[in-house]
């Protein structure tokens, strides 16, 4: 009798499921979407232009050959360059305060878009870039102010560098060609490299609900010890600070909700983010993206790991373990012929080649560069 109010139950279970095929319309031609921002300060204006693409593509559409320019409220026109596939660029701008500023585009198939006029905001010096070391990770953050209360609205992005070392520091190479070790020379070093890391996060920060025009040590990001190699060795920070319009900033918070919290149907969509863009060929077409008019400020920090806590920083390396191979022509071929194993030094009067897998000796395996940036000391 038990097996009847079962039997009963799975009947409503499976009666009660219908498949749901939502309506969803592609755009075939693609929203013409404008990234970028006119630069108020020192450096070049960098304006880039793609196409969205299907739901079930991620490959960007590059928008070459177009006409840009930024225009001020006076007239006076500024032509950038196309310098890649679908970005355009001038350098030094220099804008006037004084002056609104907007984007003009217009497209290789003759459709033309403008943007709104935008205000110039300068950014104030970035006060200072500094560190809190925690148990399990370090907090880095950025500090600034504004005396005249102008600022009120700031986005953050920052730049990544920092160096290490492989397990095993390889003074020799193997040659394919006639299966042989010679010494490598000093160019060829893989032992030490350094890397780079962009932020892709949108880093957002307000005052308009403080007295003053002031942040204090706003968190920019977490490093973990144990789950990164960034605080094994040395550690650098390059923080960048832009000052964005109300609106400007309101388009972000918009952007960042939608790239950080969309995954449910209930969410708004990419397209909906809009921006201060308009196609003055067809108004009823949509463009998304925002371009405004603001200087950059900028502060670099290095963090040596002697400067940290006590503890237990991730290397990347802990699991490396090297190899001893004889050292005949056969054997050489067979660890090292493929790549797969790198010679790093004799051993026993050259009887035998101790060797380990290009993750542990290489370092350019773990995406750095053996050449030292400019800016490190």
């Amino acid at each position: 009798m038990k097996l009847i109010p079962l039997f009963l139950l799975l009947i409503c279970i499976t009666a009660c499921k219908d498949k749901y095929d939502p309506d969803i319309h592609l755009s075939s031609s693609g929203l013409l979407v404008v990234e970028g921002f006119i630069n108020a300060g020192t450096g070049s204006t960098t304006i880039s232009l793609s196409r969205t693409t299907a739901i079930d593509h991620i490959a960007e559409i590059p928008e070459p050959g177009a006409q840009i320019e930024v225009q001020s409220e006076n007239g006076t026109s500024y032509p950038l360059s196309e310098d890649t596939n679908g970005n355009y660029s001038i350098n030094q701008l220099s804008p006037d305060p004084s002056q609104k500023y907007r984007v003009h585009i217009k497209t290789s198939d003759g459709k033309e878009y403008l943007s709104d006029f935008s205000e110039v905001k300068k950014s104030p010096p970035i006060d200072s870039v500094g560190w809190k070391a925690g148990s399990d990770q370090l907090m880095i953050y950025v500090s600034t102010h504004d005396d005249q209360n102008k600022s009120l609205y700031y986005q953050w992005n920052y730049e990544e560098t920092w160096i290490y070392n492989s397990a095993y520091d390889s003074k020799i190479e193997f040659n394919p060609r006639d299966s042989m070790i010679f010494n490598r020379p000093n160019e060829d070093l893989i032992h030490t490299c350094w890397k780079l890391n962009q932020s892709t996060e949108i880093i957002l920060g307000s005052t308009t609900s403080l007295s003053s025009d002031v942040v204090f040590q706003f968190p920019l990001l977490n490093i973990s010890y144990s789950s990164s190699n960034r605080l094994v060795n040395r550690y650098s920070i390059l923080v960048e600070q832009k000052v964005l319009t109300k609106d400007w900033y309101e388009w972000k918070q918009m952007l960042k909700k939608n790239t950080e919290e969309l995954g449910s149907i209930f969410d708004a969509q990419p397209s909906e983010t809009g921006g201060n863009f308009h196609c003055i060929s067809n108004p009823s077409e949509q463009v998304i993206g925002f371009v405004g008019c603001s200087s950059i400020s900028e502060k670099r920090i290095f963090i040596d790991r002697t400067e940290l806590p006590s503890v237990r920083v991730y290397s990347g390396y802990e699991i490396c373990t090297m190899d001893t191979v004889p050292n005949m022509q056969r054997e050489l071929v067979y660890y090292f012929g493929s790549g797969y194993g790198v010679p790093v030094m004799p051993y026993e009067q050259a009887a035998f080649i101790l060797g380990s897998s290009a993750g542990c000796v290489d370092c350019r395996v773990k995406g750095g560069t053996t050449v030292k940036p400019d800016f490190w000391h």
